[in-house]
């Protein structure tokens, strides 16, 4: 009887063991083997059946999106990250409502582009002004959210401003369009309160074609504000054209056209020139010409002139100026591409070049020398310009 009742009671508390066992395994080590799923772009309906399935519970945020109503736009647990049932998981969920275009209002005087954002249903937050030689007094330099993109009807609008320059303020310096395409040249010109003129093409190799190659009135001058700018755009040359980096045409000697050819465009190494020329062209100045090297130096002195302004290589230390670069990505309804440049007497380099996350905020210190432009395009469109000195 004593023995029967000894091996009742180790039964006993083997059972009492075993079952506190499983209970600490189903508390502490049982429970974080959940796997959160993912739930980002699936009806409210069907991501609230896939947590439940995983017992996790969930908090619904709605938010303003261009995403139908309803529809999962983000979740704060990444997919695919085990945490603890119960765990709270929160869905942030689009009201769907009315999404409509913002208005462009970059060159406008303020009072012009207050009223035309009203007119479009929005509201003007935050205003900014900041000093611009280069935009009028009271005209709308930037924008965020910034056009052409949907927002949501309630969108608040914030407005950068020029304050103009002392005595400056009816004057605008007409930039360096050189190399831009057309269409971003244009999209400058008007953001700095101009107005595009005549266009006219000319053959050149020396920037790509389609781009700009020179402007009316010469970068740097001043106008009046509402002036006309007159582009020259550059087209590939026929072949009977000849352009500011090509010999002139008018030689009919093949031999001595090909050797000039070689030591102005393409050969840095002296090349021996035939003599031979037009007879009613034989003047000193030409024999001088054709005799020495002098002219293949100048020749590379007019190729140097015409060719696009790129980068040389920097000297150790002489970046010795600093500027601050700060740019706030509006809110974008797709990916757009984001390239940010900087000009200065070392020629141009990219700052960065990808895609743009919509909020991003952009934050750098950049080295430069002399005066800089810092020029940044959204989408391939130009959107802002900062000068430095």
């Amino acid at each position: 009887m004593g023995k029967f009742h000894r091996w009742g009671m180790i039964l006993a508390f083997l059972v009492i063991v075993g079952c506190a066992y499983i209970g600490i395994r189903m508390v502490f080590i049982g429970d974080k083997n959940v796997v959160v799923p993912e739930v980002a772009g699936m009806q409210l309906v069907d991501a609230l059946n896939a947590l439940q399935t995983q017992e996790l519970l969930y908090k619904v945020d709605r938010v303003d999106s261009s995403a139908p109503a309803d529809t999962v736009v983000s979740q704060n647990i990444a997919a695919g990250e085990k945490v603890a049932k119960g765990k709270l998981v929160l869905l942030r969920v689009s009201k769907g409502g009315a999404m409509q275009p913002i208005p462009d209002v970059r060159g406008m005087k303020f009072e012009e582009g207050v009223k035309k954002l009203s007119e479009a249903g929005f509201k003007v937050d935050k205003i900014t002004r900041v000093t611009d030689k280069l935009a009028p007094s009271g005209t709308v330099i930037a924008q965020n959210p910034a056009a052409p993109q949907q927002v949501s009807a309630n969108c608040m609008v914030s407005l950068l401003v020029s304050s103009g320059a002392s005595g400056e303020s009816s004057f605008v310096t007409v930039p360096d369009l050189r190399g831009y395409d057309r269409q971003a040249a244009e999209d400058m010109i008007k953001q700095l309160g101009l107005k595009l003129g005549n266009t006219s093409e000319s053959p050149s190799t020396s920037v790509p074609l389609g781009s700009v190659l020179s402007s009316r009135p010469r970068t740097g001058a001043r106008v009046p504000a509402g002036s006309l700018i007159n582009l020259t755009i550059a087209r590939d040359p026929l072949p009977s054209e000849s352009t500011p980096e090509e010999p002139p045409r008018n030689d009919q000697d093949p031999a001595r056209a090909e050797a000039v050819r070689k030591v102005v465009i393409k050969e840095t190494n002296p090349a021996a020139i035939p003599s031979k020329l037009p007879e009613s062209g034989g003047t000193a100045a030409k024999k001088a010409e054709v005799s020495g090297t002098a002219p293949a130096a100048g020749g590379e002195r007019e190729r140097a002139q015409a060719q696009p302004e790129t980068q040389r290589q920097i000297p150790a230390g002489a970046l010795t100026k600093s500027a601050k670069v700060r740019y706030q990505v509006p809110p974008l309804t797709r990916p757009l591409s984001l390239k940010i440049e900087i000009a200065d007497e070392f020629g141009t380099r990219v700052l960065k070049d990808g895609v743009a996350k919509s909020g991003e905020y952009i934050s750098m210190n950049v080295p430069y020398s002399g005066e800089a432009r810092i020029t940044i395009f959204l989408g391939g469109d130009f959107v802002w310009q900062d000068r430095y000195n």
